[in-house]
């Protein structure tokens, strides 16, 4: 795919993960079992790699939909749990900085390590590999904070 249609397919994909960023807390406020609007994220980013893999120029609209459903409802959620999951607003500020800090570390060193298993295999298999294994720590770690209790609480 040339550069600039695959400038065109990373912006596409905002608007369907806007849709899904405002409209999965609403979703997820209502379903049961909570870990259920998780596991629909985790999946739906996780098709979407896998077409990566498989079929990647045949079915990039439909592969870079799913990206942006999965990612638009993945941070949505994250942002939400901080709140629902904090008693009051002191431990939603200290739950918002230690999470939203140590995760945006993480996700920094992201693309610096996709892009050296890029660059040392020459090929995008391993690179999506390890984002689908990825995906099952954030589904273990999106059940865990799905729960619906208080952390922090003495």
């Amino acid at each position: 795919m040339d550069p600039g249609t695959a400038g065109w397919m990373l912006s596409f994909s905002a608007f369907p993960g806007i849709l899904a960023s405002l409209v999965t807390p609403v979703v997820a406020q209502r379903v049961r079992p909570t870990w259920l609007p998780v596991a629909v994220a985790v999946a739906l980013t996780g098709v979407a790699y896998l077409g990566f893999g498989v079929m990647p120029l045949a079915g990039s609209y439909l592969w870079m939909t799913m990206l942006g459903l999965g990612q638009g409802a993945s941070i949505s959620l994250s942002l939400t749990y901080i709140v629902w999951r904090s008693p009051d607003t002191h431990h939603t500020g200290q739950l918002s900085t230690m999470s939203q800090g140590f995760g945006y570390l993480l996700a920094g060193l992201g693309p610096l390590g996709i892009g050296a298993a890029h660059s040392l295999t020459g090929s995008w298999t391993v690179p999506l590999s390890i984002l689908g294994l990825l995906l099952l720590v954030q589904l273990g770690f999106g059940t865990w904070a799905s729960r619906p209790v208080h952390v922090g609480r003495e």
